[in-house]
């Protein structure tokens, strides 16, 4: 009975190590192997990528030559030619645009020509000076700045008018691809058309010149009376006779005088409507309370209200210069007088 209680226990023995590692794998082994095989995902992952890459750059270098200018963009994007690239035509919505610039050269020749009667002034001053040879030419300087002024005024009402032609054309539906072109040779053409006009053509009938010479002539030859403005202007292959109704300007002597006070002109103010001037205080007094009068002026049917009269600097300070030419031609008879 002992032996086999101790047969039996010797049959519950421990296997040794041995033998053990050779029944399955250890912990150790298992956790190599695992590590082997993610090493191999791992390699196996950047081998793809690195095909990828390889893929994408050898298809990149294959369509850089098909775009030598180095543009974005697939091989399906035509390509423009901005040297080349023709002005679209123009589309109805554009017809306010095209207005709008018109009247901004109108607006700027507007704001201009006032300014003209510095040169103006400045002429009569030199005129009031004196006599001789640096008067004469310091005129004729001024006479040409005054000519210069109204070509660049001609010049903005060719811009105008073209920009006002080539509007309505859009508007009308006509279809203008090349507008830039026809914008700048169209204004040429009227440039053109102006720089063949003759001096007269150009200048005589221009109410501000006329004024221009008018003054002067006031101040050289007061108290006569001025000359059609075409004595001022040469006359010119192409001009029609010297008495050529629509240039004769001028033959009157100008008058200071308010037609109210019939005494020289105060603080003057003129009329927008018929062009005729009074002194303030005198042609206020003449409403009386009412809206409107018939103008004061004799053999003058135009009516008009406060609100059309508007102050007059310029003929305020012709005014000015008249009575110190005045004053000069006293002064020079009562020395006269004297030695006498």
């Amino acid at each position: 009975m002992p032996n086999a209680t101790v047969s039996r226990k010797k049959s519950h023995k421990r296997k040794a190590s041995s033998e053990i590692e050779d029944d399955g794998p250890s912990p150790s082994r298992h956790a190599e192997q695992v590590e082997d095989d993610e090493d191999d995902r791992h390699s196996r992952r950047v081998k793809s990528v690195k095909k990828e890459k390889k893929t994408n750059v050898i298809a990149r270098n294959e369509r850089i030559p098909d775009d030598e200018d180095g543009d974005e963009g697939g091989d399906d994007e035509e390509k423009i030619d901005v040297e080349n690239f023709r002005d679209q035509p123009l589309s109805r919505v554009e017809v306010t645009k095209l207005q709008g610039l018109s009247r901004d050269w109108k607006m700027v020749a507007d704001q201009v020509k006032p300014n003209w009667g510095v040169v103006g002034d400045v002429a009569v001053a030199l005129a009031d000076y004196g006599e001789g040879k640096e008067v004469e030419y310091g005129l004729a300087e001024l006479d040409k700045s005054m000519r210069s002024l109204i070509d660049i005024s001609a010049e903005m009402q060719a811009h105008e008018e073209v920009l006002e032609d080539l509007a309505q054309k859009v508007g009308q539906g006509e279809v203008l691809e090349n507008f830039i072109d026809l914008y700048i040779s169209g204004a040429k053409e009227r440039m053109n058309k102006y720089d063949k006009m003759t001096s007269r053509q150009k200048y005589a009938k221009s109410q501000e010149y006329a004024t221009f010479r008018n003054n002067i002539y006031e101040v050289q030859h007061p108290d006569t009376a001025i000359p059609p403005i075409t004595e001022f202007i040469p006359k010119e292959n192409g001009d029609e006779s010297d008495d050529d109704d629509d240039l004769e300007m001028g033959g009157v002597s100008q008058n200071y005088n308010c037609p109210i006070t019939l005494t020289l002109l105060v603080d003057p103010v003129t009329s927008n409507m018929c062009k005729h001037s009074f002194s303030k205080a005198a042609i206020l007094q003449s409403f009386r309370g009412n809206e409107a009068i018939k103008c004061p002026a004799s053999g003058c049917t135009k009516t008009f209200t406060r609100a059309n009269l508007k102050p007059d600097k310029g003929l305020a300070k012709r005014v000015k210069a008249y009575e110190r030419r005045a004053r000069r031609a006293a002064e020079n008879d009562d020395a006269e007088e004297i030695i006498d």
